[in-house]
C-alpha cells in the first residue's frame, strides 16, 4: 500500500486518482468523462449551480433520467452530487421539485453496494441516503458502487493503492489530460458564477414574468372559442379564419379592416401551428420579458406582430396570414437589438450563447419556411425587423431596476414606437392598394358583396307572391299575409341596405356595380312600401302608378340585371371568367 494525501491537502495527485478510479466507468456509454463531457452535462452542472469548492473538479457524468429531464450524476474530485424528486408539498401544492442533494467522499458509509429499491436500483452512501441509478443497468451499478467505494476509503484514510503499480500508463495519460480538465473547470466555474449572476439581475429587473403566460392564454382561448363555434381543430379553412379577423391584403386595404392586421397575430391555423407557436413563446418570451420589463415586452410583442402582419399584408399576392409567429420572431430581434446594444453589460460567457441561440433560431427557421410553401415568410421577416428596431428604442440600461422612472420612459417610447408603426403602415396600405390584381379586388368584392346579393335574391323571389295576394286585398287573410310577408321583407330589406352601402372597390366598374345593387334594393324597399299603401287606401296609383308596386319592382330588376353586366365585363375585361370559377362574383 502506497500513501496518498487526502484531497485537501495536496491536490495534484488526489485528483489523478480520482480520474484513474472514475476511468474504470469509461467503457459505459452512459458516462461521460472530463475533459469530455457532454454540453448537456455542463448545462445542468451550470443550471444546478453545483457548490464547488475551490479546487474541485467535475471529472465525470453518468446520464441519467428523472420525470423525463436529464438529472445526470455528477462526480467530482471530493463529492458525489445527483437529483432527487421531492414529493408535493403539504400546502396544497401539487408540483414536484427536483432538487439536487451531495456528499463528500470522506462522509459515506461502508461497504458502498448497489440495492433494488422500489423505484429500480440505487446506492446507498451513507445514513439511508441513496443515489437512484439508471434501470437495466446492473453492471454499470457495480461499476459504479465499486469506483465509489474506492474513492470513499481513499479519502477517509489517507490510503490507497498506488496508481502507478496499477496501470503506469493511465496515470502518465491522466496526468497529461489533467490541465485541459482544470482549464474546463475553470471555464465551468465562470460561466456558472456569470449565469447566477445575470439570473440575479434578471429578477431583479423584472420580478414577476405575468405578459408572457397572459399571451399564451389569449391565443388558446381564442383557439378554443374559434373550435367551440364549429370551426375544425386541425384544418380549418381561410373563410373560417377570414370570418375570425385573419390577416389578407384585400379586406385591409380595400375594406380598411385595419382591425385584423392586430387580431391575426392571436388567430392559429390548427392545434399543430397554436402548439408549436406557444412552445416557442413560453420559452423564449420570459427571458425577454425580464430584461424589457412587462411593459416594453408586451411592446415588443404587439408591434412585432403587426409589424409582421403589415409585412405580409404589403408582399403578393394576396392570401390569409394567421398566427403569432411574426410576434415571436420580433421578441427574437429585440433579444439581439439587447445583446447589441448591452453588449459590455452582459458577461460575454452568457451573451455569446445567447447570441449563437437567437441567430440559430432565425437561420433555422428562414431556411424551413424557405423550403415550405405555407409558412408566411414575410410576416416572419417584418416582426423581426420591427421587433429589433423596436428592441432598439426601449432597451434599457442594465442592470436594471424597476422604476416610476423606467415605467415613463417606456411608455414614452412605446408611444413613439406605435407613431412610426402607424406611419409604415399607412405607407404599406397605399402602396399595396396600386399593387392589388384585378382577381384580389373581384374576391374581396365577391366576398363582401354575396352575402348580400344572397338576401337580394330571396326578397326578390316573394315579388309574385305578393302581386297574388295584391290581387286578392279584398280577402282578410290576404291582407293579413301581405302585411307580414311586406313588413318582413322591409326590415331584411333596410339591414341588407346598410351592409351593401359599406361595400367599397378601388375597381371602378365594381364601384359602380356596387351602386347598382344598392339602387336595386333600395326600389325593393319602396315596391314593399307601395304594396303596403295600396293595401290601406286601395289607390290604384301605389300599385300601378309611377310610385306604386310594379314600377318600383320592375326599377328593382332592371338594378340588379344592370349589376350582373358590370360585373361580367369587368371579368371578361381581366380574363377572371374562368379563374373566378363563376360569371357571379
Amino acid at each position: 500500500m502506497t500513501e496518498i494525501l487526502a484531497p485537501r491537502e495536496n491536490s495534484e495527485p488526489w485528483d489523478v486518482f480520482v480520474l484513474a478510479t472514475c476511468a474504470r466507468l469509461g467503457p459505459f456509454s452512459q458516462v461521460h468523462l472530463a475533459p469530455k463531457l457532454t454540453s448537456a452535462t455542463l448545462g445542468v452542472a451550470v443550471h444546478a449551480n453545483l457548490p464547488l469548492e475551490p479546487g474541485e473538479l467535475l471529472v465525470a457524468a453518468v446520464d441519467n433520467v428523472l420525470d423525463g429531464l436529464s438529472c445526470p450524476i455528477l462526480l467530482t474530485t471530493r463529492r458525489v452530487f445527483w437529483f432527487s424528486v421531492t414529493d408535493p408539498k403539504a400546502d396544497g401544492d401539487r408540483r414536484k421539485a427536483i432538487h439536487c442533494e451531495g456528499i463528500d467522499y470522506r462522509q459515506m458509509g461502508s461497504p458502498i453496494e448497489a440495492r433494488s429499491t422500489a423505484g429500480g436500483t440505487g446506492l446507498v452512501v451513507a445514513d439511508g441516503r441513496t443515489i437512484a441509478l439508471p434501470d437495466g443497468q446492473p453492471a454499470l451499478a457495480a461499476a459504479m458502487a465499486d469506483a465509489i467505494q474506492t474513492l470513499s476509503v481513499a479519502a477517509r484514510t489517507g490510503v490507497a493503492p498506488s496508481i502507478e503499480k496499477l496501470d503506469p500508463e493511465l496515470a502518465r495519460r491522466i496526468a497529461g489530460v489533467l490541465p485541459k480538465v482544470v482549464e474546463a473547470n475553470s471555464r465551468l466555474r465562470i460561466y456558472g458564477g456569470d449565469l447566477q449572476t445575470f439570473r440575479r439581475d434578471l429578477m431583479t429587473a423584472t420580478p414577476k414574468t405575468f405578459v408572457t403566460p397572459t399571451l399564451i392564454v389569449s391565443c388558446v382561448a381564442v383557439f378554443v372559442a374559434m373550435v367551440a363555434s364549429g370551426i375544425s381543430p386541425m384544418t380549418p379553412t381561410s373563410g373560417e379564419l377570414l370570418k375570425w379577423g385573419a390577416n389578407d391584403a384585400a379586406p385591409v386595404v380595400l375594406g380598411h379592416e385595419y382591425w385584423r392586421l392586430a387580431a391575426s397575430v392571436f388567430l392559429h391555423g390548427g392545434l399543430l401551428h397554436l402548439a408549436v407557436n406557444m412552445w416557442c413563446l413560453a420559452n423564449i418570451g420570459p427571458l425577454v420579458e425580464r430584461l424589457y420589463g412587462n411593459l416594453g415586452y408586451a411592446v415588443v410583442y404587439l408591434a412585432s406582430g403587426v409589424g409582421g402582419a403589415i409585412a405580409s399584408m404589403a408582399t403578393p399576392p394576396s392570401r390569409p396570414s394567421v398566427g403569432a409567429s411574426g410576434a415571436i420572431f420580433g421578441v427574437i430581434g429585440a433579444l439581439l437589438a439587447f445583446l447589441l446594444l448591452r453588449r459590455r453589460s452582459v458577461p460575454s460567457s452568457v451573451l455569446a450563447p445567447l447570441r449563437s441561440s437567437a441567430v440559430s433560431f432565425v437561420v433555422f427557421n428562414t431556411l424551413f419556411g424557405a423550403v415550405v410553401p405555407m409558412i408566411d415568410q414575410s410576416a416572419h421577416m417584418g416582426g423581426l425587423a420591427t421587433g429589433f428596431l423596436v428592441g432598439l428604442i426601449l432597451s434599457p440600461s442594465w442592470p436594471s431596476k424597476p422604476s416610476v422612472a423606467r415605467t415613463a420612459r417606456t411608455a414614452a417610447l412605446a408611444v413613439v414606437a406605435a407613431l412610426a408603426l402607424s406611419g409604415a403602415g399607412a405607407a404599406a396600405v397605399h402602396w399595396r392598394s396600386q399593387t392589388l390584381s384585378p382577381y384580389d379586388k373581384v374576391k374581396d368584392y365577391g366576398q363582401r358583396m354575396d352575402p348580400a346579393n344572397q338576401k337580394f335574391l330571396e326578397s326578390a323571389k316573394d315579388f309574385p307572391k305578393i302581386a297574388q295576394l295584391l290581387a286578392r286585398i279584398d280577402e282578410p287573410s290576404a291582407r293579413s299575409e301581405l302585411l307580414q310577408l311586406t313588413g318582413a321583407l322591409s326590415a331584411l330589406g333596410k339591414t341588407n341596405l346598410a351592409t351593401i352601402s359599406r361595400v367599397r372597390s378601388t375597381a371602378p366598374e365594381l364601384e359602380t356595380a356596387a351602386r347598382l345593387l344598392e339602387s336595386a334594393q333600395k326600389e325593393q324597399i319602396a315596391a314593399m312600401d307601395a304594396a303596403e299603401q295600396f293595401e290601406k287606401t286601395r289607390d290604384q296609383a301605389w300599385l300601378e302608378g309611377p310610385d306604386g308596386f310594379i314600377a318600383r319592382a320592375g326599377a328593382s330588376v332592371q338594378h340588379e340585371r344592370e349589376c350582373r353586366a358590370v360585373e361580367l365585363k369587368f371579368l371578361r375585361d381581366n380574363d377572371l371568367l374562368e379563374e373566378s370559377g363563376d360569371p357571379e362574383p
